[in-house]
């Protein structure tokens, strides 16, 4: 019975939040973030773990409006999970055999450079273009400004990427004290998405 009633409050929530509540999607997605948590704790290595969990959760957070879904939302997105959780651990040998049997592994791949307009360039020129793209993105929103800019200070620190988004966190509450770490991650995915089609735009003009 408790385990129905939870299906049924957190389906109810996501019933909100597709009507554009956004206490119910912020309340919804910590709850599946508190799920993702317990179950990838089980699964992959400590240091891992925040990664995989941010991963879904991005994943959840694009694709969860699609009207396709056929499941419950608790269900479908364990599933989303799952294989989050299966795609790291296929990764992480598809690295191991790339660093023991490849010798220019460190040459970028042509789908990378697809996917990031600022692959490919110049380490400066890389750069300042990103800072240009953050500084328009400000312009429009500022929340989104003032995460990307702590993140660039992270890196520009000496920060790894995979951690820069955790680490970033903390600096972020400086500019929002009242800001969750849910609230954080759902609104990095969302800035993300924007700074992308900056950049998309930003390569477009540039040719």
């Amino acid at each position: 019975m408790a385990e129905a009633q939870t299906l049924a409050s957190l389906d109810h929530l996501a019933q909100r939040a597709l009507r554009g509540d956004g206490r119910a999607e912020a309340a919804l997605f910590e709850e599946l973030r508190v799920r993702f948590l317990s179950l990838a704790k089980r699964r992959v290595q400590p240091d891992h773990v925040e990664d995989v969990v941010h991963d879904a959760l991005g994943i959840v957070l694009r694709k969860y409006r699609e009207p396709d879904r056929e499941s419950g939302i608790l269900v479908w997105s364990l599933t989303v999970l799952r294989n989050v959780i299966g795609n790291h651990y296929q990764s992480r040998r598809r690295d191991t055999d790339r660093t023991t049997q490849v010798d220019d592994w460190r040459t970028v791949p042509e789908a990378a450079v697809a996917a990031d307009p600022t692959a490919g360039l110049a380490a400066d020129q890389a750069a300042d273009r990103l800072e240009e793209a953050v500084a328009e993105l400000s312009a429009s929103s500022v929340r989104c400004g003032a995460i990307f800019r702590r993140i660039l200070d992270v890196l520009a620190a000496g920060g790894e990427p995979r951690e820069a988004g955790r680490r970033a966190f903390d600096r972020v509450r400086e500019d929002f004290p009242d800001m969750s770490r849910n609230t954080f991650y759902v609104a990095l995915h969302r800035c993300r998405g924007q700074l992308r089609t900056v950049l998309d735009r930003m390569e477009a003009d540039h040719g």
